[in-house]
């Protein structure tokens, strides 16, 4: 095959993981408790959790999300009792999201089971090398990159 048919080849293959992926995110899921959360959802809370106290503006920056839907995820997980948010006494102007001690446990599950997924997955790649590991990586930062420009272009 030529260069061009195997990328070709490569950006049907990630479109085709795309749309497996977003299938497996749209079913809800128990992580350590009885409430079901969709993947987004447990992403947001793992987001939380690794940076232990965060605000709106900082996970709009880290999700590429308006502050909006950020502002209606975390209300949610709110409601859910997964979430805190109050005030920060020292600017008023600004709301402290951080997890409750049920977040905490949805967050700690979360991480196992994204340890245990991805020894699996990891299993099903040995003839793969950490230096092909680092070209897709590499590739798939410059589609990201290349998509975010499109994006900011409509």
């Amino acid at each position: 095959m030529t260069r061009d048919e195997v990328f070709f080849e490569l950006m049907e293959s990630i479109y085709e993981v795309s749309r497996i992926t977003s299938i497996y995110e749209s079913i809800p899921r128990k992580y350590g408790t009885d409430d079901e959360l969709y993947m987004v959802e447990a992403h947001t809370i793992n987001l939380i959790g690794d940076k232990i106290k965060t605000n709106t503006s900082e996970l709009t920056q880290l999700t590429d999300k308006t502050k909006g839907a950020i502002s209606q995820m975390v209300d949610k997980l709110v409601k859910k009792g997964l979430v805190l948010k109050y005030k920060n006494p020292a600017n008023n102007r600004e709301v402290i999201i951080e997890l409750t001690e049920k977040g905490q446990q949805v967050y700690e599950y979360h991480k196992a089971l994204d340890k245990m997924e991805y020894a699996k997955i990891l299993n099903r790649l040995d003839e793969f090398s950490t230096d092909d590991f680092e070209k897709f990586i590499k590739i798939s930062s410059i589609l990201s990159d290349i998509t975010r420009e499109s994006l900011k272009n409509k």
